[in-house]
């Protein structure tokens, strides 16, 4: 097994355990909109502090405007935006219904990167868009 491989599993799993603590944390009367401002609290913290503990705060200068501009305009459509509609989905929805429908998102992302990135669309990525959009169906 390729380290890319074991990285995704580990992902899957941690995306996968995540969606259950957040949903616990948006019982009661706390706004989706709060539960994101707070769930981004450790992460800036954390990922501040690794950059601190590697040494590697200076390469944070090094970076070229045009890669953090566009870095940002993706934080801030899936970590903020994304995750906002994720949560008020979750605060009002079955965990178990919300998670594989926002996991839908590879369609969007397939039809951006042909549209925009000049990417190829072949038959088995098709077959792959059937498979998810037939999951969805049954969901429903």
């Amino acid at each position: 097994m390729s380290r890319g491989f074991l990285f995704a599993i580990l992902t899957s799993l941690i995306w996968g355990l995540a969606p259950a603590f957040e949903k616990i944390g948006l019982h009661g009367r706390i706004d989706p909109y709060i539960g994101v401002v707070i769930r981004t609290i450790p992460i800036v913290i954390t990922g501040f502090a690794g950059l601190v503990v590697m040494g590697r705060i200076e390469e944070m200068a090094q970076v070229e405007l045009r890669n953090v501009v566009f870095l940002c305009i993706g934080g801030l459509l899936a970590g903020f935006l994304g995750q906002v509609a994720f949560y008020s989905a979750l605060k009002n929805a079955e965990a178990s219904v919300v998670v594989p429908l926002a996991a839908t998102y590879p369609l969007v992302a397939l039809l951006v990167s042909v549209m925009f990135l000049g990417e190829a669309f072949t038959w088995q990525r098709l077959v792959g868009v059937v498979f998810v959009v037939s999951g969805v169906i049954l969901l429903k």
